[in-house]
């Protein structure tokens, strides 16, 4: 699961289907429903157009032949109300009788994985605590020559 910074102030989680504002700490709490929407919509940004028949099969599968574009209107205007609580406004527009396209205004990047940072992090912080434990050897090392008398 990903997590990407959208407009330089608001990341969202795909694993815990959250965006959350870094300036203000407002955190929304979005259905799976929502987030797989929100995460089939930025991985398909660079398309162009996202086709609507497409956006529908991704999200119901086999059943999106029966869902009505009233389900996916209702579904896209929740996750742009969403996002403007956020203070993201018009992430996307739609494209009548196709589909939707991104906003290209809007920066989409993807964070580094949470776990990873983690284990890095510890990384460093034990590379950083040998580094000075050998300096303090060392540091002990010339202080014991620099004591000893020399004939």
């Amino acid at each position: 699961m990903k997590r990407y910074l959208i407009n330089h102030n608001c990341v969202y989680n795909e694993a815990r289907n959250e965006i959350k504002n870094t300036d203000n700490a407002l955190t929304i709490k979005m259905t799976a429903m929502r987030a797989r929407c929100l995460s089939f919509i930025i991985e398909h940004a660079a398309d162009g157009i996202i086709d609507k028949q497409k956006l529908t099969s991704a999200l119901w599968g086999e059943r999106g032949q029966f869902v009505s574009d009233a389900n996916l209107t209702q579904l896209l205007y929740l996750i742009r109300k969403d996002l403007r609580t956020m203070g993201i406004s018009n992430f996307f527009v739609t494209i009548p009788r196709m589909g939707i396209r991104v906003n290209q205004q809007i920066t989409v990047d993807v964070l580094p994985d949470e776990k990873l940072r983690k284990r890095y992090g510890i990384w460093k912080v034990v590379i950083v605590t040998a580094f000075a434990l050998s300096l303090m050897s060392l540091y002990a090392v010339f202080d014991m020559l620099r004591s000893t008398p020399h004939n």
